[in-house]
């Protein structure tokens, strides 16, 4: 089962924080749906491109930061070298003290690179899960669903003796089961499943396959050819970190020293994803699969349009424009 924590995330009242970013991921779908047609798989490949696009700056500035930190290699080698044969607290202190000087001469933090990119990724995540699990009131607009979760989760479980709904998967158990629950539904809850609103989820259910593949349901080895999902999010995942490697080589050689911890890294991202996909529904894996295939592609256009040369150079020009920039300043206030 998905981490608590992102299920409490997804929840239909949601975390506070993040419910603004539900309703607007929603109606981002719920606009790419009326363009496509009600293609849920066409409006979701869509979503993620346009998510992609956003990370893109943040890629740049990351393939950037990368090369500024190689500009420094030399530099911080040579630090690194004066205190390598010292344990003494106090040497391995002044070694700190004098990258961290080294770092604000220079105007680089190496603790920026890739950390806004991952951030906004989890973000955009955990607003993908939170209108995946709970399209019928993020997607479809049936905001009156959240209030009465409890109460539907329970008239469910009493009419049908079914362990299912659980405040974390009734939407999508209601979806599944729709032809099943939806006279029972109206009756208990007429003002919520009204005519319009139980038409909106019949249209919305039959759009939700990708190859007669139900993308609601979650994958499991026993389930046929659903498995696809984690074997492809496994593959376009390993794809993407097999090219940040490289390109990480070519911008940074003395990363070619650390191969078996760039090897662990690399492995652990593509492994996390295939377990993951299996512990959501297989709309999540699809994300993620278009996502990462995105990030390729993306990738290649950074390698064609800003290489590792070009970025080590314009990084060791706008070095020293800074760093002169700087000292000037230093200079006028003394």
């Amino acid at each position: 089962m998905i981490n608590n924590f992102i299920l409490t995330a997804a929840v239909s009242n949601g975390m506070g924080i993040l419910k603004p970013l539900y309703l607007f991921f929603g109606k981002c779908m719920e606009g790419l749906l009326f363009v496509c047609g009600n293609k849920y798989f066409i409006a979701l490949t869509i979503f993620t491109i346009l998510t992609r696009l956003v990370l893109f700056p943040f890629n740049i500035r990351q393939q950037k930061s990368m090369a500024k930190t190689t500009r420094l290699q030399p530099k911080i080698q040579k630090i690194q070298k004066k205190y390598s044969n010292t344990n003494d607290p106090r040497d391995r202190q002044k070694m700190n003290e004098e990258m961290q000087a080294l770092y604000a001469r220079e105007g680089h933090n190496p603790m920026n690179m890739g950390c806004g990119t991952m951030l906004f990724q989890m973000i955009f995540l955990m607003g993908v899960i939170g209108i995946i699990y709970y399209p019928l009131q993020y997607i479809l607009g049936i905001d009156a669903i959240a209030d009465r979760a409890n109460d539907i989760v329970a008239v469910l479980q009493k009419s049908f003796d079914i362990e299912t709904g659980s405040r974390y998967y009734f939407q999508l158990d209601i979806i599944q089961n729709f032809a099943q629950y939806k006279d029972i539904l109206a009756s208990k809850f007429p003002k919520i499943f009204t005519a319009e609103n139980i038409a909106a989820i019949e249209s919305f259910k039959s759009h939700l396959t990708i190859f007669g593949i139900d993308m609601t349901q979650t994958p499991h080895w026993k389930d046929g050819i659903i498995v696809i999902f984690p074997i492809l999010c496994l593959a376009s995942s390993m794809g993407t970190s097999v090219m940040s490697t490289i390109i990480q080589k070519k911008t940074n050689p003395a990363a070619a020293a650390q191969t078996s911890q760039m090897m662990i890294m690399m492995l652990m991202m593509p492994f996390f994803s295939f377990w993951f996909s299996f512990q959501v529904p297989a709309a999540v894996a699809f994300y993620w699969i278009v996502s990462s295939l995105v990030a390729i592609v993306q990738q290649l256009v950074m390698t064609k349009f800003f290489p590792p040369k070009k970025n080590m150079a314009k990084s060791m020009i706008e070095g020293t424009i800074e760093r002169r920039s700087r000292e000037e300043s230093i200079k006028k206030t003394k």
